[in-house]
């Protein structure tokens, strides 16, 4: 889609859904030279990806569209997904990858600059943190971590030992979205009181079953690696690993991630005063721990953030698609999804202030921008300073769920205020021997 504005139905010409300008280069806190890099502008960065199932995949597609970019080493438990990833970089470049089925055989390899981390949320901090240690920059996918402690511990990895660490919140890097945070930092919203971030979706059963052979070729004690054992079952496996607490966050840490994201970027604030999630299972028949409907409503100092999710069907928050970030502000509101920004002027007689945008995502930007500050040593646009701090809301937005009572935040202490909050799956779980969750000071 070359123009993103969209005819509201029954509206005046004043009312259609307009985008807002900005210059992609805006959005502040996305980049600063960290220190000097030797490496020549022109030089080949070799990459080793670490989990190559959908998102896993996904990545490696993008960089591999990209010029200076070798793929050495593919890593994942599942045989068959490593062979078919594998498979698929050969057929991109002139040397195939070697396979292997442990990250730390990726980590020993000298000649690999930076690793591709696209595993369930439950094995990002392991590896993420061995691979500042062994010196590597680091994609990561979205949330950060696993549970909020593991985000804190990440970030401060990372500062440590001065990594490049670009989150794949990739909307960052999408133009209209970038337009819509500057649209609301400009201040033209006038004082903006409530804003709302969402995603909604038709159900999704994962059925009921019952545990089953592990398939061959699967290493299902490495799939599970720091989580407390269960047996395999195939709903609670690649994918669905998302529904389940014990690996991941439900649609607050998948989608979240996104949408909260737009939001705490735009009004550039990350502090709540305090925390509060109601919801559960009420459409789903199936094995999932994680809610299929939940609202949880973040305070702020002047203003509230409403997140909501849900499975009965995928009609969006005041007309939108079925996910988005919306601001309400004095002067009139402003929404913005993966299609468009919109507009809409709170009189008819009043000037929509955005002007034509485009919602095109760049070729494979969020990606180059990664390779780009791999050489340059600049901050990237979801460097894990910032996104963490993303991953740490959601995760008290599950912390409210999981403990049934409201988290007051500590800002000063960038922690929860209560004990009660601290014994949640989502702010720090027990890991099984032998993995260990590693603490550095930032």
């Amino acid at each position: 889609m070359s123009n993103p504005l969209e005819r509201s139905r029954g509206r005046s010409r004043r009312d259609f859904l307009k985008t807002a300008a900005l210059a992609a280069a805006g959005v502040a806190g996305l980049g600063h030279r960290a220190f000097a890099q030797s490496m020549g502008a022109n030089e080949k960065i070799v990459l080793g990806a670490i989990g190559t199932g959908g998102m896993g995949r996904s990545n490696l597609n993008s960089f591999l569209e990209l010029p200076g970019v070798e793929v050495a080493a593919i890593c994942d438990v599942d045989q068959t997904h490593a062979n078919e990833a594998a498979a698929g970089v050969a057929r991109n470049q002139a040397r195939a990858p070697k396979v292997y089925s442990d990250f730390r055989q990726v980590l020993e390899r000298k000649d690999i600059d930076a690793v591709v981390i696209s595993t369930p949320d439950h094995w990002h901090a392991i590896p993420l943190i061995a691979a500042c240690e062994a010196g590597k920059d680091i994609y990561c996918e979205k949330p950060v971590s696993h549970s909020f402690v593991e985000a804190k511990v990440m970030m401060a990895a990372a500062k440590h030992f001065k990594r490049v660490v670009q989150i794949g919140a990739w909307q960052r890097s999408v133009p209209h979205f970038q337009q819509a945070i500057d649209f609301v930092r400009s201040g033209k919203l006038g004082k903006i009181q409530l804003c709302r971030a969402w995603n909604v979706a038709r159900p999704n059963p994962i059925g009921r079953q019952r545990p089953q052979p592990v398939p061959a070729g699967l290493d299902w004690e490495f799939w599970l690696g720091p989580v407390k054992k269960f047996d395999y079952q195939l709903n609670r496996c690649h994918y669905n690993w998302r529904w389940f607490f014990e690996t991941g966050g439900g649609k607050m840490a998948d989608w979240g991630a996104h949408m909260i994201d737009i939001v705490l970027l735009a009004m550039n604030e990350s502090d709540p005063i305090s925390v509060h999630s109601e919801g559960g299972i009420f459409i789903a028949d199936d094995d999932r721990t994680t809610p299929d409907t939940m609202q949880t409503l973040y305070r702020f100092p002047k203003w509230q953030l409403q997140w909501e999710q849900r499975q009965a069907n995928n009609y969006g928050l005041d007309g939108g698609k079925d996910h988005g970030s919306e601001f309400i502000g004095e002067r009139g509101t402003l929404i913005v999804d993966r299609s468009a920004v919109r507009w809409f002027p709170k009189d008819d007689d009043e000037e929509a202030h955005p002007g034509p945008g485009d919602s095109v995502r760049g070729p494979n930007t969020h990606w180059q921008n990664f390779l780009d500050c791999i050489k340059t040593r600049e901050t990237p646009r979801s460097d894990i300073a910032s996104h963490g701090k993303t991953t740490m809301l959601c995760h008290l937005g599950n912390i409210s769920y999981q403990t049934g009572s409201t988290v007051e935040w500590d800002a000063t202490k960038q922690d929860v205020a209560s004990s009660a909050a601290r014994k949640a799956i989502s702010y720090e779980r027990e890991y099984r021997r032998p993995w260990k969750l590693k603490h550095y000071k930032a």
